[in-house]
């Protein structure tokens, strides 16, 4: 039986998404974009986390957002991709690796939102996931 703690598993959290996404969708998935790197590509974002505690156990609420970057006049090739990755989270339990305890409760799509760059021939569409995570206590 594992000590119980308060903080979360979000490394490895983002680290198995990232795996998850990464050789599954028909975009790069950088954590980190490095230079040069054409579009389209998905970027990890941004983590927004509330505990998720009872009587006697840890467990975290998170938003977790994910960035589709496409070079098009339209929103078609973004939404394509970011369907891909709804269709790999949304309902699912992926293979992620966390701590010894702690395990995902579910992970479901919350929202989509199209976003307009100053650039007319980028097309960023982020996509968020709401993950509960407990600890086995």
């Amino acid at each position: 039986m594992s000590t119980p703690t308060a903080a979360g598993p979000f490394n490895e959290l983002l680290v198995g998404l990232y795996a998850t996404l990464n050789g599954n969708i028909s975009a790069g998935v950088y954590d980190d974009v490095p230079e040069r790197i054409t579009k389209p590509y998905v970027t990890m974002g941004e983590m927004f986390s509330i505990p998720d505690n009872w009587h006697g156990g840890f467990g975290w609420d998170i938003l977790s957002t994910i960035h589709v970057w496409t070079k098009a006049r339209g929103f078609k090739s973004a939404i394509d991709v970011a369907n891909e990755i709804i269709a790999l989270l949304d309902h699912k339990i992926p293979a992620i690796e966390l701590p010894a305890s702690w395990y995902i409760v579910s992970i479901r799509f919350v929202q989509l939102q199209t976003l307009r760059d100053p650039d007319p021939e980028i097309r960023h569409v982020p996509v968020q996931f709401r993950i509960v995570i407990h600890q086995e206590v």
